[in-house]
């Protein structure tokens, strides 16, 4: 598998710079709005009826994810102890996540139970998979405490592809 984590990289990379020991004639700039994602955009959830892919974002990215809280508070899971889902051998773990900061905004009646949103803001660098990992305190009796359907996992796991697309991946179809 390590040869062919290799091959995968050295064709992103060729992909996002296709003449090798020169820059890129255009560098991608990434927007100035980050890229929102709430309870209900995070790894493999049911209703996804195995069809999930990871979410894409470019190079240097900014990641912004919405939770609701209140009194439940959301802490981020320790480094190293969060692994991107779904992807093992097929991209290089090469992106890097880097925190920015996080701050709470009002949500009175957004969602029954909860009293604010709490905001966590990020930047993605680098080739590959990363993932987002924050875990809520004290954890919940039920899903439904944090606005999500019964059954559902309470941890909040978010897997990006930095820098690849996911048309370049060839996952296997589930049968």
């Amino acid at each position: 598998m390590p040869l062919r984590r290799n091959v995968l990289s050295t064709i992103a990379r060729s992909l996002l710079n296709p003449r090798p020991g020169k820059p890129a004639t255009k560098p991608h700039i990434p927007r100035q709005r980050p890229y929102l994602f709430t309870q209900y955009h995070r790894d493999n959830l049911w209703w996804w009826n195995g069809t999930w892919l990871p979410q894409t974002v470019p190079n240097g990215a900014r990641i912004q994810i919405q939770l609701p809280g209140g009194p439940i508070r959301w802490i981020p899971g320790p480094h190293g102890h969060c692994r991107p889902t779904g992807v093992g051998s097929l991209v290089p773990l090469d992106a890097r996540t880097t925190p920015l900061g996080r701050h709470v905004l009002p949500g009175e009646k957004r969602i029954p139970g909860t009293s604010n949103l709490q905001v966590f803001d990020y930047r993605v660098n680098g080739l590959g998979a990363t993932a987002i990992c924050l875990h809520p305190h004290p954890t919940p009796d039920t899903p439904e405490q944090l606005g999500l359907p019964p059954g559902s996992p309470t941890s909040y796991v978010l897997t990006l592809l930095v820098g690849i697309p996911q048309s370049e991946l060839s996952l296997p179809l589930p049968h």
